[in-house]
């Protein structure tokens, strides 16, 4: 069959632009515009004239495509320069990690084998202590501190944008969770860090300890302070545990509890201490006290940013009578109850030591008549035992469900005047509803902003009620100076 002319002019067109095609599919286009001989790198490199390359430490490519650095400079954090920059050591003509760069482990030329990467200069198969295993596609194994790395920022690859910071494993604009911001002289990016233990940041930014040496409440010392223990992991920095409530290290050190388990008292469980909530936390549990958490404000998961604090279970941008507005240097504010709070004991950041607890604004190791002072390896505070699932009869003594503490002891069912609840989530407990703050009238009904107080099982401003003045049950009359509640006082 004979095709007409401007039919084969088509046919060839056709032709020619389907093998253009397949010449881009095969060998693909880099950020330069010219065809490379592959389009697949490794995360954390780009296509540069054919070949994949790292554009922070690349001499050929620094920064982007084709910029190329003078004699005698080297390629540092994107940017050529005359040395290597951000904590990076020389290698050749390179400027690599040598803390974290597998091919260059603890030195140049420190190469780790098949299965192993490299974790604060050694080449182990497993992370330390609070980071994760990262396996990006076609790269080297990293960990990463997913609660603080503006690159995976809650979980591997997640990357926070400009001007935000990584805390708590959330995109923000401010370091939150008692972390401090630092900004790294060198001209590296902003970063949340931890100063009370992060070995790299200990009592202020870039202050690193030595290669024995923990960071304890900000401190380099080669030995943890009283409640927490030393541990030595096999590859990474020692560390201080505290094996009471640190999931990771859970009565011992290396001792992790699973995915839908906290640490309470040395042992891993799904329950909560009573007046706190259990937040699953996508696999990495913990409890939390959501009448004043600012990540779990109500909810868990309920965040309040500043200017805005949790008070009574609510986003608020001021507290609930009784609690005290606290705005730590470079951290986000939140609601102190600085008579009973060993943090903020009579004032924000008044912290009492390792064997005292906050009663009545004053760090003292007396508790108040009907509860018990329980040391609780070095964070003590005082428990009614009569009630504390996490305390029953004695301090440690722990009731699981569905047992409930009462009375002292763990049983089935509650003693005569209280009521038994069960949250969704957590342990089961005994209240009593006419007093209790967090469960007036019925489980789960908690006294909020205005009516903080619960007295004969309602919610009231003990501040201006004439028929609970100052505390329950106090009625104003004419023998006062008069009848009407004033400041938690009769006028």
């Amino acid at each position: 069959m004979r095709l007409s002319r401007s039919k084969r002019a088509y046919l060839l067109a056709a032709l020619f632009l389907a093998g253009v095609a397949l010449l881009i599919v095969a060998c693909g286009f880099d950020q330069s515009g010219l065809p490379g001989t592959s389009a697949i790198c490794t995360s954390g490199q780009v296509l540069c004239n054919g070949a994949c390359t790292d554009l922070s430490r690349d001499p050929g490519s620094c920064g982007s495509c084709g910029i190329v650095c003078g004699p005698g400079q080297l390629c540092s954090q994107g940017k050529c320069a005359t040395s290597c920059g951000g904590g990076t050591t020389q290698c050749g003509n390179l400027c690599v990690e040598t803390s974290s760069d597998p091919n260059n482990c603890g030195a140049c030329g420190g190469y780790c084998g098949l299965g192993t990467f490299c974790l604060q200069g050694k080449c182990t198969s497993t992370c330390g202590q609070g980071q994760t295993l990262c396996t990006p596609d076609g790269g080297s194994p990293f960990c990463a501190t997913t609660d603080t790395d503006n690159q995976n920022c809650g979980t591997c690859g997640t990357v926070c944008g400009n001007g935000k910071l990584c805390s708590g494993g959330q995109c923000g604009t401010t370091c939150g969770g008692g972390t401090t911001l630092c900004t790294p002289g060198d001209g590296g990016a902003p970063y949340c860090a931890n100063t009370k233990t992060e070995s790299q940041n200990c009592g202020s930014c870039g202050h690193v300890c030595g290669a024995q040496q923990v960071c304890s409440n900000g401190t380099c010392t080669s030995a943890c302070s009283t409640g927490q223990t030393l541990c030595t992991p096999d590859a990474g920095p020692p560390y201080c545990a505290n094996t009471s409530t640190d999931n990771a290290n859970c009565g011992a050190c290396g001792t992790t509890c699973g995915p839908l388990k906290v640490c309470v008292n040395k042992v891993c469980t799904n329950a909560c201490a009573t007046g706190q909530t259990f937040c699953p936390n996508n696999g990495n549990p913990y409890c939390a006290n959501t009448s004043t958490d600012n990540a779990n404000c109500g909810t868990c998961g309920k965040t309040c940013t500043a200017p805005l604090v949790c008070s009574g279970g609510n986003c608020v941008n001021s507290c609930i009578t009784g609690q005290t507005f606290c705005q730590p240097d470079g951290g986000t504010p939140y609601c102190a109850n600085t008579s009973a709070d060993n943090a903020n004991c009579g004032s924000c950041g008044n912290s009492c030591g390792p064997l005292q607890v906050c009663v009545n604004k004053v760090c003292t190791n007396n508790c108040a008549t009907g509860q018990l002072f329980c040391p609780n390896s070095g964070n003590p505070y005082c428990a009614d035992t009569s009630t504390d699932n996490a305390n029953c009869g004695s301090c440690g003594k722990t009731c699981t469900a569905p047992l409930v503490c009462s009375g002292g002891n763990c049983v089935s069912n509650c003693s005569g005047g209280q009521t038994f609840c069960q949250p969704d989530a957590g342990q089961p407990y005994c209240a009593d509803t006419t007093s209790d703050n967090a469960n007036c009238s019925a489980c789960g009904n908690a006294c909020g902003s205005g009516t903080p107080t619960c007295c004969g099982s309602a919610c009231v401003d003990v501040q201006t009620d004439p028929n609970n003045c100052g505390f329950c049950g106090y009625s104003c009359t004419a023998a006062d100076a008069g009848t009407t509640c004033v400041n938690a006082v009769c006028k």
